[in-house]
């Protein structure tokens, strides 16, 4: 006789927390690297600075905006786990295979399939983070999961650009995917997927689940919820500073300081990494607390922690010396990351569970749009535009325009407090309705 197979034992919460974290880390370390490198590319290649701005910009994310809708079908289809692990090899595959590339269509393909690693790990990795957590500690845990998107951005632009000065830009490439792969098989062997049952005690008392949703409706349920429109509209603006100046802060030190590539790579990874990792932490412990009440607290907490960001990065760009841009470079990027888990687990808070995936797929559409691919090639056309009359510091200046875009995040977060006070009130006030999507 067979005997009857048992049940895998579900893991601890903090053994999946960290191992997601590690995926999130590693899907972000090719466009890390790429940045890191990209004085070594612009001496072999000669190319541009709108031409970096675009490899490193849309280059690397039109696939977020081609697979977020996709990647959210096939996650509710297939599972969050197996879809993760499987877009993390295809992310790995590609960054060996832009280890080999010698034109720029090469490299522009390379990393338009590396962005499928990233494009999943946002969603997938925050879908999973919230079934093992519940509402009160999950500002916390998707805080800590969100570190992965800075150590992503940090730990590859100094071990990258060591390996890119001393072994080439390829050997760059080759090590970090062969690092996704490997973080791709321990996810699927370590994670697993949890259904609506074993999740149901964590979201008492949250939105209710809708399993049945269909996707278009699921988007037109997200529109009518203005608080999520606003906070997503207000971040996306502002990632076009975030993820234009993290892309080009390397070759800013490099142009203004006179450091060399992985002499740059690695002070802006120090600044990045101590001032994300504080204010992750202090993001995280005080999104537990402010919002463990009423989750549009969390609104205005965002709000003055992203307004300390702009005379640090006033700092950074004019400073006197090499330690006040440092000493500036932490303290912004401190109060940038603070806002990142409270404003998370207030969109998870606020959907059913089927719709986490949907809700952080299209924020990540919208990011990316906006953002990611939006401010490194604006940075680049910007600074080609000045260049005649800044020289070398055009890329200062450039960098500086596109900062003030972030000025529109207080004008949707504003909105969006206003309109989650407004949600907060019906449901006070009247019973929940089946189907409505407040």
């Amino acid at each position: 006789m067979i005997p009857a197979p048992t049940a895998r034992r579900a893991p601890h919460p903090w053994t999946v927390l960290a191992v997601l974290t590690l995926v999130n880390a590693l899907a972000q370390s090719g466009g890390t690297v790429l940045a890191a490198v990209l004085p070594l590319i612009k001496t072999e290649f000669g190319y541009s600075d709108s031409q970096l701005g675009l490899l490193s910009g849309y280059g690397s994310a039109v696939s977020f905006a081609l697979l977020a809708l996709p990647i959210s079908h096939w996650a509710s289809r297939r599972g969050s786990s197996l879809v993760l692990s499987l877009s993390m090899l295809v992310c790995g595959l590609a960054n060996l295979l832009t280890a080999g590339c010698t034109a720029f269509w090469q490299l522009i393909a390379a990393r338009l399939f590396a962005g499928v690693g990233p494009s999943a790990a946002w969603p997938l990795g925050q879908a999973l983070v919230s079934d093992f957590f519940p509402p009160k500690r999950r500002a916390g845990a998707l805080s800590v999961y969100t570190a992965g998107d800075f150590l992503g951005n940090t730990l590859p632009l100094v071990v990258g650009g060591w390996v890119g000065v001393h072994h080439g830009w390829r050997a760059a490439f080759a090590v970090f995917g062969l690092g996704v792969l490997l973080a791709a098989l321990l996810q699927r062997w370590l994670v697993p997927d949890r259904s609506s049952s074993e999740t149901a005690t964590l979201d008492e008392g949250g939105v209710p689940d809708e399993p049945d949703l269909h996707w278009a409706d699921g988007l037109r349920g997200l529109w009518k919820r203005r608080a999520f429109v606003h906070i997503m509209l207000g971040f996306s603006w502002a990632s076009f500073a975030v993820s234009g100046l993290s892309k080009w802060m390397p070759s800013f030190y490099n142009r203004q300081f006179g450091l060399s590539p992985d002499e740059a790579a690695a002070f802006f990874g120090g600044a990045y990494a101590g001032g994300a990792l504080l204010g992750l932490l202090l993001g995280g412990l005080l999104g537990n607390w402010i919002g463990s009440g009423k989750q549009e607290r969390l609104l205005p907490f965002c709000m003055i922690t992203y307004l300390f960001t702009f005379p640090c990065i006033l700092g950074v760009l004019f400073a006197p010396s090499l330690k006040f841009a440092f000493a500036a470079h932490v303290a912004a990027t401190m109060f940038g990351a603070m806002p990142n888990g409270p404003v998370m687990s207030m969109i998870h808070a606020s959907v059913p569970r089927s719709m986490r995936v949907l809700a952080a797929s299209v924020f990540l559409l919208m990011l990316t749009l906006l953002g990611d691919g939006g401010g490194p090639l604006l940075i680049g056309l910007f600074s080609d535009l000045l260049e005649p009359r800044f020289g070398h510091e055009s890329l200062k200046f450039a960098m500086l325009l596109v900062k003030l875009l972030g000025l529109l995040l207080f004008i949707h977060l504003s909105l969006a407090w206003r309109s989650a006070r407004r949600e907060h009130a019906r449901a006070t006030l009247a019973p929940a309705i089946p189907g409505d999507a407040r």
